[in-house]
């Protein structure tokens, strides 16, 4: 098996290790979830975020209204965002919800924190 080029939090990451894991990654709608960290499309581009680089993860609802010729529909987007000191260094939109939250439960199985911070807790 070659290994892949993937682009990384800090630089590109070429690693038969890496590679491997995405191979053998869960899929979930545009997200993959291994044993290593987080996977998915960005442009032409691999993106990997390794689960020791983001501080949390949490998905974010994004509902729209939409006005048709005969009357509304409402649609809902999730994203799945990374953080990394302090900072939103990535997110991935779906238009699934199930997926979405079984990769959010599989990204916290590997011991990211997930789901919401209020204020007071975020200090």
């Amino acid at each position: 098996m070659a290994e892949r080029k993937f682009a990384g939090v800090s630089g590109p990451v070429e690693s038969a290790a890496v590679t491997a894991d995405y191979e053998a990654a869960a899929v979930y709608d545009k997200v993959r979830v291994g044993e290593l960290g987080v996977y998915y499309r960005d442009g032409f581009k691999t993106r990997y975020i390794a689960f020791e680089e983001m501080d949390r993860a949490f998905i974010r609802v994004h509902g729209v209204r939409g006005r048709l010729c005969c009357g509304q529909a409402h649609y809902e987007y999730y994203r799945i965002v990374f953080v990394r000191d302090g900072k939103e260094i990535a997110d991935v939109i779906s238009e699934n919800e199930k997926a979405t939250d079984a990769a959010l439960a599989q990204i916290a199985a590997h011991g990211v924190p997930t789901g919401f911070i209020g204020e007071e807790a975020a200090g």
